[in-house]
């Protein structure tokens, strides 16, 4: 690879080290907050010498993919396979690497290169595997998803003429082999869902039940006998088996369930003869028998659940390795969701769910100093997305002020900086205009807004701090500080706001705040923000989301630290962007509060002195005594 292209993947590295919590806090919180501001202009300047090179050196070269040469479309190939080692979870930035390999695809189908055109497809495959994994989040982004889970349709179905001529298949080189079993393999993947639909789980079960007749056919072996079929059978029953987390505890047609039941026998077969097969955790090949026949009604819920509260107890608390990491977070995972969709059962499960939830938060706590925190990313949203509140346990609330603190120290300062901006402004209003409040929290007279000024500042508090609560299912993205970002990239965090609503509603200590997660991105006038179909017609509290509005523009733009695309703006500048965008963007009569140069003055305080105490506070002490 050309030192251009291998200097890209070194800043690359460098940004991501630079925007880590610092090793070093000595001198207090203005020497840290300083080094970090430092830490991002070099950011930023990282990021200007990469968007440089990948105007000149990748987009422009793609742009006329028939004037490539053959040395360039390798060169592009290997750095694609550098910026996301899919093998290793070593992934720089995934979505740039599939952006690549596609544009790829036709230069390595004309040139007539066998090899390297199924190359390109399997790497095509398995990157669109990866992107669909940070752009599936349910029925919400499924529109997003959609493209990637296309490409690996396609990709499946352009290797079929390789292998269905078993004479093409067997001239093949080796490695080219195993990509061509891989690529079928996968093919699968096009038809996940995070949630449950009973004809893509059909097609998922069609697809394996496809390969696994094709792998088996002894031609097919004998056409390449370098490959370790009991082990490529034993993966595809297992993968096979696995469709059952897609089944998320819904009642399930019986003949589903056989299919599934049977691959696991026959991964259970291979692996009795295969004692040494370090592919999969046994204990998990168990936990999926069990748990199927869970749904066949063969095994009683009492012995499911010991199966996964072994298979945690079987995991390491200090190994971030895939097994070990599945073995920490999924087995509660999986409870939560037998408890979602059975409610009856969260008596039974009440224990281990209670001393879980403490272990998963504090496996994730740790993740970000062993080295795992980007492949953690994933797991997070599992646990966000099935959380049980329990009667005596962690409050969701709780967990997910925690969680954020651990894994997105950035936004929890940016969210704490905007409940206190979002106070002082509320104080400024109940002292000069309480009439403005009439309505909020059913308040009916000014007298009333003025009596209960407490709990609405408590309630506006925790709007605040959880507004952006939709932005953790989003934190692959969100933490991408190399390059800008894709368009659909953009369009994916904007969904931030309907994701922490619905995050925020399904649970008890934070149903209250859900709408403000909904509607601190929508305009005053009702047109612009997002998303596009909310209102605040009808909305009690309009006015103090609307506050919100303006706390979130006023932190964003005069935070250094953590946006990485541009230098922050003054106070002053912010100021003349309120009163140009009063009536069309924010509340005109917010926007007149900031005429009391009493309160320019608080918010200004916050500005300056507040946010460098919380960055030191959240990102350096934490994370020096972690």
């Amino acid at each position: 690879m050309r030192k251009g292209f291998s200097d890209y993947i070194k800043r690359s590295m460098q940004i991501r080290a630079l925007s880590m919590p610092l090793e070093q806090t000595e001198g207090g919180a203005e020497a840290f907050y300083r080094q970090y501001q430092a830490n991002f202009g070099e950011i930023r300047r990282l990021l200007q010498e990469n968007r440089l090179f990948l105007q000149n050196k990748v987009e422009l070269p793609l742009k006329d993919g028939e004037a490539l040469s053959n040395e360039e479309a390798d060169e592009l190939m290997a750095f694609s396979d550098e910026l996301a080692n899919t093998r290793t979870l070593e992934m720089v930035d995934v979505r740039l690497a599939w952006q690549i390999v596609s544009a790829l695809e036709g230069h390595y189908r004309n040139n007539g290169d066998r090899q390297k055109y199924i190359h390109c497809l399997f790497r095509e495959e398995m990157l669109a595997y990866n992107v669909g994994q940070v752009f599936d989040r349910g029925r919400l982004t499924d529109e997003l998803a959609g493209k990637y889970r296309d490409c690996i349709l396609e990709c499946a179905k352009k290797a079929e003429e390789f292998q269905n001529d078993i004479q093409t298949f067997a001239a093949l080189p080796h490695n080219t082999q195993v990509e061509l079993v891989t690529i079928e393999l996968f093919r699968s993947t096009g038809y996940e869902r995070p949630y449950y639909d009973e004809q893509l789980i059909l097609n998922q079960i069609r697809s394996y039940q496809q390969h696994i007749r094709r792998i088996s056919n002894p031609a097919f072996q004998k056409a390449a006998p370098d490959i370790k079929w009991e082990e490529r059978l034993y993966s595809a029953y297992i993968y096979l088996m696995d469709v059952h987390e897609f089944l998320d505890w819904h009642k399930t047609p019986d003949d589903i369930l056989r299919m599934l039941d049977e691959a696991g026998d026959r991964a259970l077969a291979l692996l009795e003869r295969n004692k040494d097969n370090t592919q999969r955790d046994p204990s998990a090949v168990f936990s999926s028998k069990q748990a199927i026949g869970f749904y066949r009604g063969r095994t009683s819920f009492e012995d499911t659940l010991r199966k996964y509260v072994n298979w945690q107890s079987e995991a390491d608390p200090n190994a971030y390795d895939q097994i070990n990491m599945s073995g920490n977070v999924m087995p509660v995972v999986f409870v939560q969701g037998i408890c979602r969709e059975h409610p009856e059962k969260i008596a039974v499960c009440h224990d281990f769910l209670k001393d879980a939830q403490q272990r998963t938060f504090t496996y994730i706590e740790h993740a970000r100093n062993q080295g795992a925190y980007n492949t953690m990313q994933r797991f997070i949203g599992y646990m966000l997305d099935y959380y049980i509140e329990l009667e005596d346990g962690i409050p969701f609330s709780r967990y997910f002020e925690n969680l954020m603190a651990v894994t997105q120290p950035t936004l929890f300062v940016h969210c704490s900086m905007v409940a206190q901006i979002a106070e002082a402004m509320l104080d400024t209003l109940v002292e000069q205009h309480p009439e403005k409040l009439i309505g909020v929290c059913a308040c009916r007279t000014p007298e009333e807004v003025l009596g209960r000024q407490e709990e609405i500042r408590t309630f506006l508090r925790g709007c605040g701090f959880l507004h952006d609560a939709g932005k953790l299912f989003f934190l692959d993205t969100i933490n991408l500080y190399n390059r800008m970002l894709f368009d659909d990239e953009f369009e994916l965090i904007r969904r931030h706001a309907e994701m922490g609503y619905d995050i925020l509603q399904r649970r008890k200590s934070t149903r209250p705040f859900a709408e403000a997660a909904l509607l601190h991105h929508k305009w005053y006038d009702g047109i612009g923000g997002y998303p596009e179909k909310a209102s605040y017609d009808g909305v009690e509290n309009a006015i103090l989301y609307q506050i919100l509005t303006c706390a979130d523009c006023l932190d964003a733009a005069t935070d250094s630290v953590g946006r990485a695309y541009s230098k922050s703006e003054s106070f002053e500048d912010m100021m003349e962007d309120l009163r140009r965008n009063s009536g069309r963007m924010f509340n005109p009569d917010l926007v007149a509060l900031f005429e009391d140069e009493r309160l320019q003055k608080r918010v200004l305080g916050l500005l300056q002195k507040e946010r460098r105490e919380l960055y030191y506070q959240i990102f350096g002490k934490r994370f020096k005594e972690g």
